[in-house]
Order: structure tokens, then C-alpha cells, then sequence
């Protein structure tokens, strides 16, 4: 093989593993937006059953107009699904703060974000 031809072998091999490098960064950037957005909509549906439980009369276990002793277990049967966990990270009165955090990596952490409830609005709050 002449010099030519073996530098272009070896441009082609740069050039490919660069190619694989960035398709590999793309992937893992889609990954975890893809599952930011799961946790969101997995939050706003918690949000909508805690606001159930915030107006349902205490007699047929809800809050009677307050968030006060809202849990989890109490608006969802399960704390945990593919996209994540989450828990209630404060309830009293009429504010109610849920977390989610994400299954997937963001660097070295844990995607975590809060959607703060209150019978106006919700509010969501990424935090990583």
C-alpha cells in the first residue's frame, strides 16, 4: 500500500470514530431529555390526584380543603415506576411539594424535579 492510500485509511478511521462519538452523545442527550419530559407528566398526573385528595371531604378520605397528611401511598398505589420514584417532599395547608427523580443519569446525578401544588396552580421546578 502506498502512503497515500494508508492515510486515508487511517482519516477514514478518525472520521468514523469521531462520527460514533457524537452519535453516542446525541443518543444519551435524547435519553435523558426523554425522561425529563416522563417525569414531568408522571408529576402532573400526581398533581392532579393530590388536588383530588385536597377537595374530597375528610369523611371520604381526603383532605377537607388541606394537603395536611397527603401521601403517596394516598393519591397513587405505587411510588416508583420506570421513570422514576417520587415522593412528597411537603404538604401542609394548601401547598403540597411532590418530587420525581428520574431513573436516568444527567452526568454524575440523578434528574430531580419538584412540581409545587396549591389549588391556583402548579408550579414545576427542575432542580437537576
Amino acid at each position: 500500500m502506498g502512503q497515500t492510500q494508508l492515510l486515508l485509511v487511517i482519516l477514514g478511521v478518525i472520521i468514523v470514530g469521531i462520527a460514533i462519538f457524537i452519535g453516542v452523545q446525541y443518543f444519551q442527550h435524547n435519553s435523558i431529555d426523554s425522561v425529563r419530559s416522563a417525569v414531568m407528566t408522571d408529576l402532573n398526573n400526581l398533581a392532579s390526584r393530590a388536588l383530588a385528595y385536597y377537595v374530597k371531604p375528610a369523611t371520604q378520605g381526603g383532605g377537607n380543603k388541606k394537603f395536611d397528611g397527603v401521601t403517596i401511598s394516598k393519591i397513587f398505589p405505587m411510588a416508583e415506576n420506570v421513570n422514576g420514584c417520587y415522593y412528597v417532599e411537603s404538604a401542609q395547608g394548601d401547598n403540597c411539594a411532590i418530587v420525581g427523580v428520574g431513573k436516568a443519569l444527567s452526568g454524575t446525578d440523578s434528574i430531580r424535579i419538584r412540581i409545587r401544588i396549591t389549588p391556583a396552580r402548579n408550579t414545576i421546578e427542575i432542580i437537576n
